[in-house]
């Protein structure tokens, strides 16, 4: 009973009381971690902003103007979690940390690779995808290019979208070849299928994409680059949300909400496995 008594007096206790013994400081100095998370402020509002590209098909694009794919239903799941609504604000891929950072949307769900670099400016969830880079060949332009590491030479011209993992790997297994960066993905398939490029550097899905659409023109290199880990991407400092969000990830992977999304938009795509 000795053992027993101080915790029932310590439940007693009124909250307000012990958080003025002990403050654990949050992000921005709030003394209550949770009460300034993002999800919190949140569900207070009854309204989950989430910030995205709408140009990366099967993850977030337009059809017939309307905002679909893989990463609006996820945002849609977490919003029925959280019992909100969901907004979703567009961007440019390149303002999407901006616009996060400043305040204007609560998450970003829109195939955003996590990385260390990354990390150091934002906080991510565990992966909900991974995804290999591949390469989109120029016909007849690359018709001598066999392997990746035939791209790699001075006479190649590579491009990537700016600030893309396909950037990084272009960066890193082509250093000799000339990389050009554009503003969308679109731009940078279009450089490929009209011949002024030997290859665009960029995730699986979207290169077969364009490889389909543009047979004649263009086909793929079915080698890896790299293996990327899609995450939700949080504000940094707020690992309540960070943790609620990865605890709603495993719940979908158990129930198999998150199979019926593979199997929406994704059908026939194959997974690389956790360890690449």
């Amino acid at each position: 009973m000795r053992r027993l008594a101080p915790l029932a007096a310590l439940l007693l206790v009124p909250g307000s009381a012990l958080l003025g013994c002990g403050k654990h400081l949050g992000a921005g100095g709030n003394p209550d971690l949770w009460a300034s998370s993002t999800i919190y402020r949140a569900k207070r509002a009854n309204k989950l902003v989430v910030l995205m590209e709408a140009e990366f098909k099967p993850f977030t694009w337009k059809d017939g103007g309307t905002l679909v794919g893989f990463d609006v239903d996820l945002a849609r799941e977490i919003g029925k979690e959280l019992g909100v609504e969901v907004e979703f604000r567009e961007a440019a891929w390149g303002m999407l940390a901006t616009e996060l950072i400043q305040g204007r949307g609560d998450l970003i769900i829109s195939g955003v690779t996590a990385t260390a670099q990354r990390a150091l400016e934002a906080s991510f969830t565990d992966p909900y995808y991974l995804t290999r880079t591949i390469a989109l060949v120029a016909k007849p332009r690359a018709d001598d290019v066999k392997t990746v590491a035939d791209l790699d030479a001075s006479t190649r011209r590579i491009v990537a979208q700016k600030g893309s993992t396909g950037e990084i790997a272009a960066k890193r297994h082509l250093p000799r070849a000339t990389l050009d960066t554009f503003a969308t993905e679109s731009l940078c398939a279009l450089e490929v299928a009209q011949g002024r490029a030997d290859a665009f550097i960029y995730d699986e899905v979207q290169v077969r994409t364009h490889a389909s659409l543009h047979p004649d023109t263009t086909r793929v290199i079915d080698e890896t680059l790299s293996i990327e880990p899609y995450a939700i991407e949080c504000r940094k400092g707020d690992p309540e949300t960070v943790a609620w969000l990865n605890l709603v990830l495993a719940t979908m992977r158990r129930d198999g909400r998150l199979d019926d999304l593979y199997k929406k938009h994704l059908p026939g795509v194959r997974l690389p496995s956790q360890g690449g």
